[in-house]
């Protein structure tokens, strides 16, 4: 079982795929927290630019120029169907090592409406040329509740 990816929640049986793959990550929760034929997500963040922000003059370090306090919350959802098919993940956990512990327990995922959501703190900069990520996000079923998952990597996606 991969740590990262949940292998419990399943694809429909009733849906037949050519091809499979993944979608945008919902921070706050492991990989798979939906799955489907249709996913809507969106991400949103607000980035403060620290040192270009409160210094008046050039700074030469790219680190510093480039740094920002960033925070953000994730909206999204998978659905087999049509539209009115939609409704709030849950997190599925199953013990598959185990096959004689038939108990599988469903948690609605945290969240606002039909939609899983996830919300957090992060921080962005860029060294030797790469852009840096690193973000702590919690789900949305209470105010930092809970372990947050912590991410990290380079590029200038979301």
């Amino acid at each position: 079982m991969n740590p990262r990816f949940n292998d419990a929640n399943r694809p429909a049986s009733d849906a037949t795929y050519a091809f499979q793959t993944l979608a945008v990550n919902m921070r706050g929760f492991n990989q798979n927290i939906a799955n489907g034929n249709n996913a809507v997500v969106i991400n949103s963040e607000l980035r403060l630019p620290v040192f270009t922000t409160f210094f008046n003059r050039p700074i030469n370090n790219a680190f510093l120029r480039n740094f920002q306090l960033v925070q953000f919350f994730d909206l999204g959802a998978a659905w087999n169907g049509a539209y009115n098919a939609i409704k709030r993940p849950v997190s599925v956990y199953r013990d598959d090592d185990n096959p004689n512990n038939p108990v599988t327990v469903r948690v609605k995922a945290g969240g606002i409406g039909p939609f899983a959501g996830g919300y957090g703190f992060g921080a962005r900069s860029m060294l030797l040329g790469y852009f840096l990520k690193f973000d702590a996000a919690w789900e949305m079923n209470g105010i930092f509740r809970g372990k947050p998952i912590y991410y990290f990597a380079l590029g200038l996606d979301f």
